[in-house]
This record gives C-alpha cells, sequence and structure tokens, in this order.
C-alpha cells in the first residue's frame, strides 16, 4: 500500500499563479508592486540575485498558505472608464478559480486599486483663424527665429 502524499504549496507560488490569472482580466492594466516587492526586486539588480528577479513576475500579488486555505493579496492599475467594482470581482473570481485548478487551495482575495489611469491628456485645441479678422499667412511678417526659442529680452 502507497503511503498518503504530503504536498505543500509555497506562498510564492501560490502568488505567480495569482499575479498571471489577475493580468489575464481585462481591465487590469498592470499589478502594482508593494514597499517590500520594490526593495527585493531593487536588491536583485543591485546584487544579482537570481531569485529577487523571479519574485517580480509576482510583483503586485502576495499569498500566504495555511492548511487547504490560501489568502492571496493583489494592488493592481485599471483605466478609467472600468467600473472598479466589478473588475475587482472579476479579478477575486478569476483568481481563486486559478489557484483552486492550479494548486487545489480555496483562496481568499483581496484586491485594491492603486490607480485608476486616465484616457490620453486633453489635447490643447488650436484656434482655427477667422476668415474676417486674421488676414492669413500672405500678411504677416515672416520671423527669421525658430519658435520654440523665446524672442530675445522676453525673460
Amino acid at each position: 500500500m502507497t503511503p498518503p502524499v504530503r504536498l505543500t504549496v509555497g506562498d510564492a507560488v501560490v502568488a505567480r499563479i495569482a499575479a498571471a490569472a489577475a493580468r489575464e482580466v481585462p481591465g487590469v492594466v498592470a499589478l502594482r508592486p508593494d514597499l517590500g516587492q520594490t526593495l527585493l526586486g531593487l536588491a536583485g539588480s543591485l546584487l544579482g540575485d537570481r531569485f529577487a528577479d523571479g519574485a517580480l513576475s509576482a510583483a503586485g500579488a502576495s499569498a500566504s498558505v495555511d492548511g487547504g486555505r490560501a489568502e492571496v493579496a493583489l494592488t493592481l492599475v485599471t483605466t478609467l472608464g472600468h467600473n472598479t467594482r466589478d473588475l475587482c470581482t472579476a479579478v477575486q473570481r478569476a483568481v481563486a478559480a486559478r489557484v483552486r485548478a492550479g494548486t487545489g487551495l480555496d483562496a481568499v482575495v483581496t484586491v485594491t486599486v492603486a490607480d485608476v489611469l486616465l484616457d490620453e491628456p486633453p489635447r490643447r485645441r488650436v484656434p482655427t483663424p477667422d476668415p474676417d479678422t486674421d488676414p492669413g499667412p500672405q500678411a504677416r511678417p515672416e520671423s527669421t527665429q525658430s519658435p520654440q526659442v523665446p524672442p530675445p529680452g522676453s525673460r
């Protein structure tokens, strides 16, 4: 008779699975690492530590496994126009399902939206010349200076 197999799933494994699942949810622009992950990444880049570099794949996700349950925390960035409550619900469901499928663990997922990116910044509107008040380019004097360089004495 074969003895029962004891399987231990590490926190980092769950965090990487959760990060990968969260990035696939429409509306998630990026995951944002917390301070500890940022410092670990900096240390890895300075010291050439290959283990610290591997932790970056889970940047923005942390996990804690206790028995048959995992607690996952995600910090994400989205764009303006996505309902954050619906997005968080979708991320929770996707991550819990992926963690369950990949590890067999039930997951409680906490999602924090750290930033909402705006669409492109509003562009300056270039005024359209009025033919009644603007004489046109032929009546304007030619400038010999580049438009980026302010005229002398203007400072």
